[in-house]
């Protein structure tokens, strides 16, 4: 698996498992991530959520990444660097929700960096940004 490929099974494999997470109410698009959907043309569609998930690079083609994702390898470490951005539902507590989602999403990247081995395996590093309260 090249390491493109793995980035966008991290990507599909961390928003799947943030949205799936109670207290989360959805993930949220950095400014980057709604300039690479409006260059992509993929402004005007509806986020991007577990049950709308685009097509693996296992499949053989390359999706948008979805909203509120970002996977990225860090040079120094050799480590895999996921970032969520999301909103939490009011009556949830953000540190909790936090919490679990950083914890979901580091199982949900475990096999896929296990998988390839040595070569593009490593470790995974979870970020959460909490963006707002609906």
């Amino acid at each position: 698996m090249t390491e493109r490929d793995m980035r966008a099974e991290l990507e599909q494999a961390a928003g799947a498992a943030a949205l799936a997470t109670d207290g989360v109410a959805f993930l949220r698009p950095s400014l980057g991530g709604l300039l690479r959907r409006l260059a992509a043309g993929a402004v005007g569609r509806p986020a991007v959520g577990a049950a709308d998930r685009l097509p693996s690079a296992r499949e053989g083609r390359m999706g948008t990444p979805p909203a509120g994702v970002r996977v990225v390898r860090s040079n120094a470490d050799q480590m895999w660097e996921v970032e969520i951005m999301l909103t939490v539902r009011r009556g949830d507590r953000a540190l909790d929700v936090s919490r679990a989602v950083r914890r979901a999403v580091e199982l949900a990247a475990e096999p896929i960096v296990d998988e390839d081995g040595a070569s593009l395996g490593g470790r995974v590093r979870t970020t959460v940004v909490v963006t707002g309260i609906v």
